[in-house]
């Protein structure tokens, strides 16, 4: 499906944000998403043998684990299941570039969702510029969250913009995400936007990227048109080309490639504590009926852009729009809005 108009999601608030307790914080960057899809197609894919499930239970096994990725103190509640035994699932995605020894800002920022009945999921970038509410700082720029309490700030800033808790925090450095498109060989897209950057040309079309092209594409921004938004849409285009190599026949149906690519993903991963591997693996039996292609991308709803009262350019959150996205969230139903390429 494309970004240019999606079914997400619609309902009644039935309960509103309430609170509760957990933990805190780290620093990375993003290469995809959907742990769930992964597994699934690694653990539950037709005709892959035993000695597949153990270079995936090895990955698994390759996992960095911190425990401060996720805050402590008030939590918004659960959403509660509505026709599933299951409630839906939120994943904060985000990355940063570190300045010397300093904790950078996280120029990636994205939410994951998960239905509850696990049918549907859904991936939206949160421009770096958004104008938000920081819990303990005001208003600011939403990636300074992360430049002045780590992850768990962002996490708790992300729990604030959309009244829902997020479940789990999930991040992977630069480095990994080079060596986990060159371990697959490469992966495709449709580059909306021709661009050239670092000595690379990428034409409009449909482009083949190494690891190495791939981080300078999904890098880009002040060639292209749209800005971060045109970069975000990129990294978002990437995330699901990651995704469909991963389940293509040519990786599957070779032990050599499938295993390094699947290391490669686990020792660069760095996420919270409660992603275990038994939670993985379940996630991954409960996504085995969704493909790569099946995931909806988005950007955050935006109403352009305006100024700080100290000149600090500030893209401005649509309220109205992101209303609607909060009440979707928490009742986990359908709703259906139009999403305009690139925004």
């Amino acid at each position: 499906m494309s970004d240019e108009s999606l079914s997400f999601m619609q309902g009644q608030d039935d309960d509103g944000p309430r609170r509760v307790k957990r933990e805190k914080r780290r620093n990375r960057w993003l290469l995809f998403t959907v742990l769930g899809v992964l597994i699934a197609v690694v653990l539950a894919g037709i005709g892959i043998a035993t000695w597949y499930g153990k270079s995936a239970v090895d990955a698994l096994d390759n996992i960095n684990r911190q425990p401060d990725l996720m805050p402590t103190g008030e939590r918004f509640v659960p959403v509660a299941p509505v026709e599933s035994e299951k409630a839906p699932l939120n994943m904060v995605l985000m990355g940063s570039d570190t300045l010397g020894g300093e904790r950078g800002r996280s120029d990636v920022l994205q939410l994951l969702h998960i239905s509850g009945d696990r049918q549907n999921v859904f991936l939206m970038s949160i421009p770096r510029d958004s104008y938000v509410e920081i819990p303990g700082r005001g208003k600011a720029k939403i990636n300074a969250a992360y430049s002045w309490g780590g992850a768990a700030l962002a996490v708790e800033t992300m729990e604030l913009l959309l009244d829902v808790p997020m479940d789990n925090t999930v991040l992977i450095d630069f480095e990994g995400f080079v060596n986990v498109i060159d371990a697959l060989g490469g992966v495709t897209v449709v580059n909306r936007e021709e661009s050239s950057s670092r000595g690379f040309d990428f034409p409009k079309g449909e482009i083949t990227l190494s690891g190495e092209e791939a981080l300078v594409f999904v890098r880009e921004r002040k060639t292209l048109s749209n800005g971060d938004f045109g970069r975000a849409a990129r990294q978002r285009d990437v995330i699901k080309a990651v995704l469909g190599k991963l389940a293509s026949g040519g990786v599957l149906s070779d032990p050599g490639r499938f295993r390094e690519a699947v290391t490669e993903l686990g020792k660069n991963f760095t996420v919270d504590e409660g992603l275990t591997n038994d939670n993985i693996i379940r996630l991954g039996w409960e996504l085995k009926g969704v493909s790569p292609s099946d995931i909806m991308s988005f950007q955050l709803p935006t109403a352009g852009f305006g100024w700080t009262d100290d000149r600090q350019s500030i893209v401005l959150v649509d309220e109205d729009k992101v209303d609607e996205l909060r009440t979707a969230l928490r009742a986990d139903a359908a709703y259906t809005s139009l999403w305009l390429t690139g925004t």
